[in-house]
């Protein structure tokens, strides 16, 4: 039986089982939801690779080996292969650069930057929000990871003229 939306998230809800975000909200619904709602329109493996975007970087270290995920996991569990290259790309190996690390690499694949563009749009909401309780972190997360990494996403999905122009704002 092949690997459905639905499954993408189920298994991001039990991958992420009492995972929060930064203001104590649960992970899935705060997060991986919104993100894979706003990639709905684009399609069923674009939704998947939203619902599943942080699975391998958030369970990498997790102390059960049963809830830990990589590559090989989510082939076994037959997630499509354009969907797992996308999770691949937009997943921060140990000790990578932000920029000339994930965010070049996210942006050389179409799926992993459509990914990373709405991620990165949700992002920088989440500074907004950030900013009335911590502004000087917001700003530097805005002006030195979020936006500079938009500018690159955008330059690679104008400049891809196969599967690019997707998101222009």
């Amino acid at each position: 039986m092949p690997f459905t939306v639905p499954d993408a998230h189920l298994l991001a809800l039990q991958a992420h089982e009492g995972q929060v975000d930064e203001r104590g909200r649960d992970y899935y619904l705060a997060h991986l939801l919104p993100i894979a709602e706003a990639l709905r329109p684009y399609g069923a493996h674009a939704e998947m690779a939203g619902a599943l975007h942080d699975i391998i970087e958030d369970t990498r270290d997790h102390p059960d080996p049963a809830r830990r995920y990589d590559l090989d996991r989510l082939r076994a569990l037959d997630v499509p292969e354009i969907v797992v290259e996308a999770i691949d790309a937009v997943t921060r190996r140990r000790g990578e650069p932000y920029m000339s690390g994930l965010i070049h690499r996210a942006a050389a694949h179409p799926l992993g930057r459509l990914v990373k563009l709405v991620d990165n749009k949700h992002n920088l909401a989440a500074t907004d929000e950030l900013a009335t309780s911590d502004p000087a972190k917001a700003r530097s997360l805005r002006e030195g990871h979020y936006r500079p990494a938009r500018r690159i996403l955008l330059a690679a999905e104008a400049a891809d003229h196969v599967h690019g122009r997707r998101i222009l704002a």
